[in-house]
């Protein structure tokens, strides 16, 4: 593959708590992204994470945190993220969770594949046993959210994934800014959004790790909530010009 080099690329990874999990990511993403610009978005983390951060930016000048201090949502980071990448003129946006879930290595896949499209999503359902060492109940929530998604939309595309690559100048900020929750939901209305720019979707497979330490920020009522945002959204999306 013969990358754009002259495209900058930056990495985001939201975080509250994974100051453990961030000491295993980073120094993984520099040897595969040694040149990457990467933000940590910490929303009030409790731990070290923010120490460990600022630590790392004393030698790292292209590591930067970004300490919000109180919990945002995660579709709020999503939308910083890809706010921030515009601004800067990045040409290339990773995004990726900060518990190990998604790898550096996998990342990459996402960055191969990104050359040649205007989004790529890492899926966890191209390949049988995708997801690794996950409990039941996040097992059942992720592959209920993605049957939903196939049933209603008839869409293969992992819409609640947060493993993405994005091409920054195809990502439509002000339409994303106006129809996406700045929680969970995030994930399948700004894929709805995307699909209504009508942009070049692919997808590569990835597997899912199990967490590394701490607790997982995933419950019930929030992907109870996504599912009916996600319904909603896409009726209004069937009549609504964005």
């Amino acid at each position: 593959m013969n990358h754009n080099l002259t495209l900058k690329v930056c990495i985001a990874i939201p975080t509250i708590n994974e100051e453990n999990n961030l000491k295993v990511l980073i120094p993984d993403l520099r040897k595969l992204f040694p040149n990457a610009y990467i933000v940590i978005i910490d929303d009030g983390s409790t731990d070290e994470t923010s120490s460990y951060i600022n630590q790392l930016m004393r030698t790292d000048p292209n590591l930067l945190g970004i300490y919000r201090n109180e919990r945002l949502g995660i579709g709020s980071a999503h939308l910083f993220a890809m706010d921030f990448a515009i601004t800067k003129n990045f040409g290339i946006l990773i995004t990726m969770d900060g518990d190990l879930t998604h790898s550096a290595k996998d990342a990459y896949k996402l960055f191969d594949a990104i050359q040649d499209n205007d989004i790529v999503i890492g899926s966890r359902y191209l390949h049988p046993k995708s997801i690794k060492g996950w409990s039941w109940f996040r097992i059942a929530l992720t592959q209920g959210g993605h049957l939903i998604t196939k049933l209603f939309f008839g869409s293969n595309i992992d819409m609640s994934s947060g493993l993405r690559a994005y091409q920054v100048s195809q990502i439509p900020l002000e339409s994303i800014q106006k129809n996406c929750s700045e929680n969970y939901e995030f994930f399948f209305t700004s894929i709805l959004v995307f699909i209504k720019h009508k942009v070049k979707i692919a997808q590569v497979g990835v597997l899912l790790e199990s967490r590394g330490s701490g607790k997982s920020k995933m419950d019930l009522g929030l992907m109870f909530r996504g599912i009916v945002k996600l319904f909603e959204f896409g009726l209004r999306l069937k009549r609504v010009k964005i």
